[in-house]
């Protein structure tokens, strides 16, 4: 499945791409994002009623959440069918700009990171769209555990 998501699911567009969905995000304008997702056949993450049912209107598939907090979105999102397997590598897109990530050597990554990053890990993961580049360091190990919690394991 590909989504897009309005301008009030930035945490949760960020989310989906990690755990391999084809996200859009950023776009201001409800014509647009319906536009967007009638031509890209993507379905629209909102939790804007008035879109929502603009959206159904013109014959765009939406789902409506109603929660705020992502916990709650990724259970309304699960209850409606979504699956949110363990969070990376294995599909993960960029949460930046929803590029592909790779796995790519150390070798590559050499100049690209700081040296003390560089000494100390040997995995990495490049965006195949923006070139940012990831490793399993804090920031990763945090999500993991954010990953977790929405899965509900413990």
């Amino acid at each position: 499945m590909r989504f897009i998501a309005d301008m009030m699911l930035g945490r949760l567009a960020r989310w989906m791409r990690l755990y391999g969905y084809d996200t859009l995000y950023g776009i201001e304008d409800d014509d647009e994002i319906i536009r967007v997702a009638l031509a890209e056949e993507r379905t629209i993450l909102t939790r804007d009623s008035g879109l929502a049912n603009r959206a159904r209107k013109l014959g765009a598939k939406v789902l409506l959440l109603g929660s705020n907090s992502l916990e709650g979105q990724v259970g309304e999102l699960r209850a409606m069918g979504i699956e949110f397997n363990e969070l990376f590598p294995a599909n993960a897109r960029c949460p930046k700009c929803n590029g592909p990530l790779r796995r790519t050597s150390k070798e590559r990554v050499k100049g690209k990171v700081p040296k003390s990053v560089y000494e100390k890990y040997d995995e990495f993961y490049v965006c195949e769209k923006c070139g940012q580049i990831y490793w399993p360091g804090w920031q990763w190990r945090e999500m993991l555990k954010i990953d977790k919690k929405l899965r509900g394991e413990k």
